[in-house]
């Protein structure tokens, strides 16, 4: 399970690849964290720094209600992340695979 947190700006996270994600390394490499608020989706533990996004952005890109709260946005955010990946056939995909077998057995 992926934890989502808002971004944390005096704690050191280790990049998947064992590299030390310090908050002079990030503000570096990200230089917006400064400015705007974002969010880290991380582990159990919340120890590996797994991506780092705008907060913003990720609340558009997951169509999260505007008038939610950056907390209860963040929530919203990790329980989408969570979410069970359902790979069910849609309705029109079961028809034409029934088709399509029709077609062969005749």
């Amino acid at each position: 399970m992926t934890k989502v947190k808002r971004y944390d700006s005096n704690k050191t996270y280790m990049y998947p690849n064992g590299q030390l994600a310090t908050p002079e390394d990030i503000k570096k490499r990200y230089p917006a964290v400064e400015v705007f608020p974002h969010i880290v989706e991380t582990d159990q533990q919340e120890q590996i720094l797994y991506a780092l996004e705008n907060l913003s952005g990720a609340r558009n890109s997951r169509g999260i209600d505007a008038e939610l709260s950056d907390e209860e946005a963040v929530k919203a955010i990790e329980e989408i992340i969570n979410a069970p990946q359902t790979n069910e056939p849609t309705a029109e995909e079961r028809i034409a695979a029934a088709l399509e077998y029709q077609n062969l057995i005749l």
